[in-house]
């Protein structure tokens, strides 16, 4: 999958729009980070980037669901997130299948539209 095509699916899925909020200034990491935010309320439900020529993505699950999906391959604490709400999915090395991802999106949906 590429990195369009999952930020398509994520919008899809989601309803959710498109920012660029991290990008350029001064940081030192050169990370493009596409956020996809609640229309409502603005508040983040998935980071789509690519880090060491990986597709990640993060997501927020409930404790128990991240705990549970951490014992799968490819699926590890959140990167620059808080570790116990939010998981980064690399997208294409991962042993979740297409329709968990897809149940992990909307559940981060879920969580972050209150």
């Amino acid at each position: 999958m590429t990195e369009k095509e999952l930020i398509q699916i994520v919008i899809d899925e989601t309803g959710g729009d498109l920012d660029h909020p991290f990008n350029g200034g001064s940081s030192h990491e050169k990370i493009n980070w596409n956020i996809i935010r609640h229309h409502r309320n603005r508040k983040i439900l998935a980071m789509v980037f690519i880090k060491d020529d990986k597709l990640l993505i993060n997501l927020k699950l409930s404790p128990e669901h991240g705990e549970f999906a951490r014992k799968l391959r490819g699926v590890e604490p959140g990167y620059h997130m808080n570790k116990t709400h939010w998981n980064t999915i690399d997208v294409n090395h991962c042993e979740v299948q297409p329709q968990e991802l897809l149940g992990m999106i909307r559940e981060s949906s879920a969580l972050t539209e209150k």
